[in-house]
């Protein structure tokens, strides 16, 4: 089941979030999703290493120089 949230955001910061999940193929909604597992994966109490918690959670569709490109793309903005 899915629940709706709506929250304020600083408009900066929301412009750099969507220009990022943009370049990674993603909306908005679903790079939050992502940011939300991370952000559980990271602060769990649980006695898993951060390394060990974090392995296989983001499968990407892209190939590794495909990231490479999207993150040099990013730094010329």
């Amino acid at each position: 089941m899915r629940k709706r949230i709506y929250f304020t955001v600083d408009e900066d910061l929301l412009e750099k979030f969507t220009h990022v999940a943009k370049s990674m193929g993603l909306s908005r909604s679903e790079a939050i999703r992502r940011a939300m597992e991370i952000f559980i994966t990271i602060h769990s109490s649980d006695n898993e290493t951060f390394t060990k918690r974090v392995r296989g959670m983001y499968k990407s569709r892209f190939s590794l120089s495909e990231l490479e490109e999207i993150y040099m793309r990013s730094k010329l903005d």
